[in-house]
């Protein structure tokens, strides 16, 4: 009877072992599995941060095609000629129709409006 007993204690205890093991080594799989290297993001700055709100409209940085970095121009552009009194950012596909001799350059979209020139439709930020 005795010997019995011992026979289902040390069988149990095989299972119970056996049980653990498994669970330890899935538990250290799913861990090993789950360390794949994060890449690290770097996040520019941004201008206001960099130069204060005042200049912010006048100068970017951003990154072009090749990785490198290139300023670009905030600055608005409109028509002398335009009867709508639309300005247009520099990049905008209505700034490029302007012919050169009838532009008038603002330094920022503030000094646009205070002229009486509004955001043409085209144009986006």
């Amino acid at each position: 009877m005795i010997s019995e007993i011992l026979k289902t204690i040390n069988r149990n205890a095989y299972l119970i072992i056996l049980i653990l093991l498994v669970f330890f080594f899935s538990f250290q799989l799913g861990r090993i599995s789950n360390d794949e290297e994060v890449p690290v993001k770097i996040k520019r700055a941004s201008i206001q941060e960099i130069f204060g709100e005042e200049n912010s409209s006048k100068i970017s940085v951003q990154e072009n095609e090749s990785g490198g970095v290139e300023r670009i121009d905030f600055r608005v552009v409109a028509s002398k000629k335009s009867t709508s009194k639309k300005y247009h950012f520099l990049w905008c596909a209505g700034a490029k129709q302007i012919n050169e001799e009838n532009k008038i350059y603002f330094n920022s979209e503030e000094e646009a409006i205070s002229g009486g020139y509004s955001l043409a439709s085209n144009c986006t930020k």
